[in-house]
């Protein structure tokens, strides 16, 4: 016992200093967990104000009714369409890329995800990147689809990141088949046959089919020369030449210029497919009347090598 007493005498204040030292850090310790618990409470609190703004499922019917036109989607229907997003969705968190990729629509998967590795790279890596939670607002519920704006947001509950403003929108839609459900991602809303044929001067025009994105159409044309020379469609001289119109008498602008000049010409006894994109947003309630093409060359050789002016005819095909 003495020579413990003498040994603190001796040593005092290096153990009173070491004791304060010890404190400090205890105290230091005590104050950063504390402030680090309650930064993660009001990042939860900030994200649960996130949500609710963004969700609020509770009191919010735009997943029940169409945001642009206010029509109701059948309770029953409206469930199945959930269900069948939430799926997906739940595919995607799970890293189950084929069962995901199997719910695309043949369409889907041949315009925009011909691959697996395609969906991968340009929709899973760019949105999945982290757990998502997300949220829907039904846009238009239009005879064999449905369409809804999906926002997807991080879950930090999940992940344990801080509060993300990193919210990725798409556009997707359910669509009928004859024995089950597929749905279409990244604006592409779905395709309908149209079958509607034109002819005037041996050319025949035929448009087979409309493929319908968020933003724009593409509309798939034959176009059957049946004459003994060759025909231009279109010279790209001017705007609206080439065109859809609506039940309004609105034009919808062709984007021809996206289409190679060689592909633009056809030969006699030839048939020519085409993609023609348009500028028309899908809007269901919007009719649209017919495609008009109004510089379709008769006599394109000669014109071509400056011999004749050309001769021009139009083919007003309705649909």
């Amino acid at each position: 016992m003495y020579r413990l007493m003498r040994w603190y005498n001796q040593n005092r204040e290096e153990i009173i200093v070491t004791v304060i030292i010890i404190a400090l850090v205890i105290i230091i310790i005590q104050v950063l967990n504390a402030i680090a618990a309650r930064q993660n409470e009001l990042a939860r609190q900030e994200y649960a104000n996130i949500a609710n703004t963004i969700d609020n499922t509770a009191t919010s019917n735009r997943d029940k009714e169409s945001v642009i036109t206010g029509e109701k989607v059948p309770e029953e229907e409206g469930k199945k369409y959930k269900d069948i997003i939430k799926t997906f969705v739940d595919y995607c968190n799970d890293n189950e890329l084929e069962k995901a990729y199997n719910m695309l629509s043949d369409e889907c998967k041949e315009n925009l995800y011909p691959s697996l590795q395609g969906f991968k790279t340009n929709y899973y890596d760019r949105i999945f990147d982290s757990y998502k939670m997300y949220n829907l607002e039904n846009w238009y519920n239009y005879q064999d689809w449905c369409t809804y704006y999906i926002r997807y947001i991080d879950d930090i509950l999940a992940t344990g990141n801080a509060v993300s403003d990193d919210i990725k929108g798409d556009y997707i839609t359910i669509v009928k088949g004859q024995t089950d459900y597929k749905i279409n991602i990244s604006g592409y809303i779905g395709r309908k046959t149209i079958g509607s044929r034109q002819t005037n001067e041996n050319i025949e025009v035929t448009i087979i089919w409309e493929d319908m994105y968020m933003d724009y159409s593409v509309f798939n044309i034959n176009i059957n020369n049946n004459r003994e020379n060759s025909i231009c469609i279109d010279t790209k001289k001017a705007l609206y030449t080439t065109c859809l119109y609506d039940s309004n008498s609105v034009k919808y602008l062709s984007y021809l210029n996206e289409i190679a000049d060689e592909q633009l010409i056809v030969y006699r006894n030839m048939v020519r497919n085409l993609n023609v994109k348009f500028d028309k947003n899908y809007n269901p309630e919007r009719k649209i009347e017919g495609l008009k093409m109004t510089d379709i060359v008769l006599n394109y050789d000669n014109y071509k090598n400056g011999l004749e002016e050309k001769t021009t005819i139009t083919i007003d095909t309705k649909m």
